[in-house]
């Protein structure tokens, strides 16, 4: 017995030994990104009027988040309540991005804001999408981390854990951009959990226009999801005083990308006046009150400040990943309205269209926005 009560405390020994190792070295090696960071725009064209943005001309985006090309049709994942991290093989992520190009390279927009693009990551077989993407464009790009880790040990399924993680956001285009900057958002989870999580930022690429002294300012973002909604109103409000600094400098400014919040005209929100607390009733209703739910932007302070909403609800942008894809009966699955576009007054919306892709290569579908920007003097 005593043997045997030796040889317990030895390996529970052991286990607190190697965890207290392993979280002291995710410590050590923690992602610490500036607050500011300059970014090198890959491939950038030259510096000539011809690859200016013109005014009064249509100007065509996309943002897709494509989910680093493991979230497709046939997968779950472990924090929308299902039980997966990654794909079951390599070749299955390398049909996903084959896939997503396709609708990169059909569209053809003049710029295209993509999230959560992997870089050499476990859990999508050290595929570089960055790279990969860029050469089948053949445009201009820039990438800002948001996610880097050495080693994710989640979910605890060894079979599934991410492992090694290197992704961020991504904007591609023919235009010539005069330069690109991280920002970091404010927020982050308590310790040890912020060890292994993502680091929220945006990425702002900045856009001289043909015979004008203003810019365009294009803002690609992917804010947090998995909170408890503190975050996520601390990096809305960073996010809308760049917008704002941007648009009072005479500016052209247009932010797309994930939210993960619910745009206006998919919810409708209502004070309960018995506690003083609102009611959401959202046009993809909630099948289920334990489902992850994605709360209302704050609509109000945007149109307050002269900024419109680029979006499209007669299309979902995103599925609830709390099981594969039901192809079948689509009314078996959980829809939300949470990519698309917030434009400054001075840049006029001509269309926007959520592109119905059937969520075939990623749990989100692609959206693509026609605006003009308006010469003020007109």
């Amino acid at each position: 017995m005593k043997k045997l009560l030796k040889i317990i405390i030895i390996l529970v020994s052991l286990i607190v030994v190697f965890a207290l190792g392993f979280v002291l070295t995710l410590h050590v090696f923690e992602y610490k990104p500036d607050d500011i960071t300059v970014l090198e725009v890959t491939n950038n064209v030259d510096d000539l009027e011809e690859n200016y943005i013109v005014l009064d001309s249509d100007l065509k985006l996309l943002t897709f988040n494509t989910g680093y090309a493991s979230l497709s049709e046939t997968e779950d994942f472990v924090m929308d309540g299902g039980e997966k991290g990654r794909m079951d093989t390599l070749s299955e992520v390398e049909s996903n991005m084959e896939g997503i190009s396709t609708i990169l390279t059909r569209e053809s927009p003049d710029i295209f804001l993509i999230q959560e693009v992997d870089e050499n990551s476990s859990r999508s077989y050290e595929t570089n999408q960055y790279v990969y993407y860029q050469d089948i464009l053949g445009t201009s790009s820039v990438l800002a981390y948001n996610y880097r880790c050495i080693f994710v040990p989640f979910p605890l399924n060894p079979t599934q854990m991410m492992g090694k993680v290197n992704s961020g956001i991504a904007t591609y285009t023919n235009l010539y951009s005069d330069s690109a900057i991280r920002e970091q958002l404010p927020g982050s989870f308590s310790w040890p959990l912020r060890l292994a999580n993502l680091k929220r930022a945006i990425l702002v690429s900045r856009f001289p226009i043909k015979d004008s002294t203003k810019e365009l300012i294009v803002i690609n973002v992917h804010l947090s999801a998995y909170d408890d909604g503190s975050m996520r109103q601390l990096e809305t409000e960073a996010l809308q005083a760049v917008m704002l600094e941007e648009y009072n400098l005479g500016n052209y400014v247009i932010v797309g990308g994930d939210f993960n919040q619910t745009f206006p005209d998919a919810v409708d929100v209502t004070l309960n006046a018995v506690d003083d607390t609102y009611d959401y009733d959202y046009l993809y209703e909630l099948k289920d009150a334990t489902y992850w739910q994605a709360p209302p932007i704050d609509g109000d302070w945007f149109v307050d400040n002269d900024f419109a909403f680029g979006i499209d609800v007669t299309t979902p942008t995103c599925r609830l990943l709390n099981k594969p894809y039901d192809t079948a009966d689509s009314n078996n699955n959980q829809y939300y309205v949470i990519d698309g576009f917030i434009v400054s007054a001075n840049v006029a919306i001509q269309s926007v269209e959520t592109l119905n892709e059937q969520f075939k290569y990623s749990d989100h579908n692609p959206i693509v926005m026609v605006v003009k920007l308006v010469d003020p003097l007109i």
